[in-house]
């Protein structure tokens, strides 16, 4: 028996709004009417959504917001709800904020294309978000709503179906630089020796030495990730970076005709996904997307539809237009580089909805959880606290049987320099995901 919901005016946000809750995390079926007379003769389960009830039916107040097709500058109060700060309040309604509203702002990411203050990257800063003013950034807000508008339509309803969820855990690797010391030549190794000398760091000389001698380069760490990954029957997918003459400072990985570099990309394309690691220097140089993706299909023999950024440079609607134009149909960069979190409100893979166009698009996003550069380089914490940080994000996925991403690069379990204990993370997050 499905659902029925009566509004007035089903406007493309609220399509795309109630086809992401019930659909996609509630696994409902629905169907909406603007007949008031059909509603109230139904005997189906049913509620009323617009801004006023037709009699004493169930009843959620639809606020402007969500019916409108223009994107301005909004002021979004707040009240109390449970011990939860949430916006959009509303009064006389099932609940006291417009769950629906407040969903579709921040599943939009309505924020980010108003004007803000970039980064230094250019990036729309996580503590600009209003989750993150709200305390809400840290779980997966949208799901755990929709987990009550459950119980407040079984309570009502209890012959109302909901298909079952089952939580989900899909590591991620970004590889920026495929490996430390192997491919650079003897000239960079020499000068880096020479640096490492002057700073002391006996580590990194023995590391350079040990490497030019065959022994395997810190980064390599491909053997352990398939090792780790077939234990816990887990399906990863690698991001490549292929920046031929990239951004000087930031694209600093191998260059994609090193035939070592190729060699292990071919390996790792034939046990594991493989998406585009997209320069910095695509953000500026739009055919770099392009020529980028064809590499990396050369190399790999697959086609390729997945992508994330690097350095998460995501600017909204600009990155995800080009990625539609390059032939990219998943992207994994929805999170924040400074907070770890949900910065779409949720856990669940939702298709990009463009407020320009007011539309949806076939681009589906898969937003990740927890970055470990996020944990070590902007919270400064330690392994410890990063497995404390990592376990509280996963009862979050968990509690709503969503599905966890995490993002983590292939030289963070050198086990060298900074990175040293951080194995032992990556280890525990893998552990305590199944």
């Amino acid at each position: 028996m499905h659902l029925l919901i009566y509004n007035p005016n089903v406007t493309p946000r609220i399509k795309y709004t109630f086809n992401f809750i019930f659909r996609e995390i509630l696994i409902c079926d629905f169907e909406f009417t603007s007949i008031a007379a059909d509603f109230i003769k139904s005997e189906s389960p049913k509620f009323t959504y617009a801004d006023a009830p037709l009699a004493d039916e169930l009843f959620f107040y639809c606020s402007h917001f969500i019916t409108q097709h223009n994107i301005e500058p909004i002021q979004v109060k707040e009240t109390t709800f449970g011990d939860q700060r949430v916006p959009f309040p509303v009064n006389n309604s099932a609940l006291p904020f417009e769950i629906f509203a407040a969903s579709f702002y921040f599943l939009s990411r309505y924020e980010e294309y108003l004007p803000f203050e970039a980064d230094e990257h250019g990036r729309y800063p996580a503590e600009q978000s209003l989750q993150y003013k709200l305390n809400l950034l840290g779980a997966p807000v949208i799901d755990g709503w929709a987990m009550i508008l459950k119980n407040i339509l079984l309570k009502k309803y209890p012959s109302l179906t909901f298909g079952k969820r089952k939580f989900k855990f899909t590591p991620t690797i970004d590889v920026d630089r495929a490996y430390h010391f192997r491919s650079s030549g003897l000239a960079k190794n020499t000068a880096r020796i020479l640096k490492a000398a002057v700073n002391l760091n006996a580590e990194k000389i023995l590391n350079i030495i040990k490497t030019g001698l065959g022994q395997p380069d810190p980064f390599d760490t491909y053997g352990f990730l398939e090792e780790i990954h077939e234990k816990h029957k887990l399906s990863p997918i690698f991001f490549f970076l292929l920046a031929n003459q990239g951004h000087e400072e930031f694209d600093q990985n191998i260059n994609p005709e090193d035939e070592a570099f190729k060699t292990l990309i071919s390996e790792v394309s034939k046990k594991a996904q493989i998406g585009i690691h997209t320069s910095y220097a695509s953000n500026t140089e739009t055919k770099k997307i392009s020529e980028e993706i064809k590499t990396l299909e050369q190399i790999t023999n697959k086609k390729i539809n997945a992508s994330r950024q690097h350095f998460l440079k995501l600017h909204l609607p600009r990155t995800y237009l080009k990625l539609i134009k390059a032939g990219i149909n998943h992207d994994y960069s929805m999170g924040y580089a400074s907070q770890v979190g949900f910065r779409a409100g949720t856990c669940t893979p939702f298709f990009w909805y463009d407020l320009q166009l007011e539309k949806q698009s076939h681009l589906k996003i898969h937003p990740f959880a927890v970055m470990e550069v996020t944990l070590q380089q902007y919270l400064k914490l330690s392994p410890n606290e990063a497995i404390q940080k990592i376990d509280e994000l996963l009862a979050s996925v968990k509690l709503v049987e969503g599905n966890f991403y995490s993002l983590w690069h292939n030289e963070s379990l050198s086990e060298s320099g900074k990175w040293k204990g951080w194995k032992a993370v990556y280890e525990f997050m893998l552990q305590n995901a199944n």
